[in-house]
């Protein structure tokens, strides 16, 4: 008793102080781009229809969602990320409950820190929000078996429906624990019609929520072009081989609590019950979604790496009271967990985003006008940092351009020619003063060389606008970064004349573009007016 309770107090201790040393966290990378999205939703653009962005909408409704409750800032957003944080705390407790609600607490320790010591960054992930989900949902599923209720698996279909339209993946999966549902139903001699519809009908309404959003915002047609070109399309870039991503699944630490709750599991050959055996079944998911995303993105483990936690627990705080071998290898797992949870809250209150990039853009645009810049900017690039920067200043852009790799590539692909015209058609609809070019193109290339693949428009940045600054700065978490800013020139066919910047209270200032051209103008991409950041981001180690 003694015991428990100190790891009771010691786990709750390390989670807190994560909190405490990370609350001030800033909202940055994909959840920042997917606020400036929703903030351009807001000033009238539609998702898909005018926006070419390649997420699934349920991200969208959960990120508007959050900015018109809890604000569309970094605290709300760390509000948001520790609410996850607490949902999957009391899932895995839930699920532990029967057997020894310790597990779920050593479940949710490890799963809290590993997410923490990824950074800033995967607050609040895509993925990150799928895990959580998918431990409710498993929740609920148990509590309607083992308390013979049907309402916990309406929450459970709702759960998963949810899930199910942040990314297409958990969609299977649910509809298999159905299927596993239904035959344990009949298996234990209980009517299944009832809680498998109410579970069917949970399922539905968020998959019907997202349908009639799309089609108020007359949105279908270009959505359903998503899931045929535009995803496909996707899937294909960068994908690494099946060796590379199995190396890249788990970090040293996560193979040693996964193979010392693996021998207990043998050892004791009790947990492959019907729950153990849909626990696996999360794991086996977890793996599952990883490889066909086929990224090794960080947070692309979140969901595999929810259950096989908790699923550790199950074998090893229960272990704690056995005898003979049992015993001496949870013993062993429970103090490497002592040992590297101390770890990863070092590592995750040591772990900085560089913001360099950021800052320097902001004091760039403001600059060249800050405020009146709005509907007269353009990002082109990938990675969120510009985005990221109008969002905070809140500028709207010109078109609805995300991703540059939608635009620079072969001609001969569909989705290329495609989104070319469109954005070409709102590009020239819409002159931006200002383009902010990011450096590279997904996957793997670097500089600036993808304007070769696009005549047109390298052509329309040489004639009709200045080269204003080409920054770069150390590689950081995001990876290699650098930007060239590109300043309408005036009097040029399709920009504004100079009579248009005096008279106009939305266009980029005049007397601001001139000290702005004396003061920092460059004439060649070969000579950059700022190196960037001094610093790299801090390196730590991956374990």
């Amino acid at each position: 008793m003694r015991l428990r309770l100190v790891l009771t107090l010691y786990f709750v201790a390390c989670v807190g102080f994560f909190v405490l040393r990370t609350v001030h966290w800033k909202q940055v990378n994909d959840p920042a781009q997917l606020h400036y999205l929703c903030f351009l939703m807001d000033h009238g653009m539609a998702p898909y229809r005018d926006l070419l962005e390649i997420n699934m909408p349920g991200i969208y409704l959960v990120n508007w969602s959050v900015m018109h409750t809890l604000g569309g800032g970094s605290v709300a957003w760390r509000i948001f990320d520790l609410a996850l944080i607490g949902i999957g705390a009391w899932a895995m407790i839930a699920i532990a409950w029967p057997y020894d609600w310790l597990a779920g607490l050593f479940g949710a320790t490890l799963f809290i820190l590993f997410h923490g010591r990824d950074g800033a960054g995967q607050q609040g992930q895509r993925d990150f929000i799928i895990a959580v989900l998918l431990l409710g949902a498993y929740a609920f599923l148990f509590h309607a078996f083992r308390n013979r209720r049907q309402w916990p698996m309406f929450a459970f279909g709702l759960c998963a429906g949810i899930a199910a339209t942040i990314k297409p993946t958990p969609l299977p999966f649910a509809l298999l624990l159905l299927v596993l549902a239904a035959i344990h139903y009949k298996r234990v001699g209980e009517p299944m019609l009832k809680p498998i519809l109410y579970a069917l009908l949970g399922l539905t309404i968020p998959i019907a929520i997202v349908g009639v959003f799309l089609a108020r915002e007359h949105s279908l047609a270009s959505f359903w072009y998503l899931l045929r070109v535009e995803l496909p399309f996707y899937q294909a870039l960068g994908r690494l081989r099946l060796s590379k991503l199995m190396v890249l699944i788990a970090t040293a630490s996560i193979k040693t609590v996964a193979f010392i709750a693996l021998a207990i599991a043998l050892l004791k050959r009790d947990w492959w019950n019907w729950e153990g055996k849909l626990l696996a079944v999360g794991i086996l998911f977890g793996v599952a979604s990883y490889i066909a995303q086929a990224k090794a993105f960080p947070y692309h483990r979140y969901p595999m790496l929810a259950f096989l936690f908790l699923w550790a627990g199950l074998q090893i705080i229960p272990a704690l009271r056995a005898r003979g071998m049992e015993r001496a290898l949870a013993f062993a797992g429970l103090g490497f967990v002592v040992i590297l949870a101390p770890v990863y809250v070092n590592v995750a209150i040591h772990k900085v985003w560089d913001t360099a990039y950021i800052d320097s853009l902001s004091a760039d645009l403001n600059h060249l006008g800050g405020a009146q810049l709005s509907g007269h900017v353009q990002c082109v690039t990938m990675p969120a940092d510009c985005d990221d920067t109008l969002y905070r200043l809140r500028l709207v852009q010109s078109t609805g351009l995300f991703y540059d790799y939608l635009i620079f590539g072969s001609p001969q692909l569909q989705v290329i020619r495609d989104s070319r015209a469109k954005f070409w058609h709102e590009f020239e609809s819409n002159t931006p003063q200002v383009v902010v070019l990011g450096s590279g193109l997904f996957p793997d290339q670097h500089g600036y060389g993808k304007l070769a693949s696009w005549p047109l428009f390298e052509q329309e940045l040489a004639t009709h606008y200045w080269l204003y600054a080409d920054r770069s700065f150390p590689p950081a978490e995001s990876g290699q970064r650098a930007y060239r800013i590109y300043v309408e020139k005036t009097g040029s066919m399709g920009s504004f004349t100079m009579n248009q910047y005096e008279s106009a209270p939305t266009q980029v200032n005049r007397a601001q573009i001139t000290n702005a051209i004396s003061k920092e103008w460059v004439r060649s991409s070969s000579q950059p007016v700022m190196s960037g950041a001094t610093e790299a981001q801090t390196k730590l180690p991956k374990f």
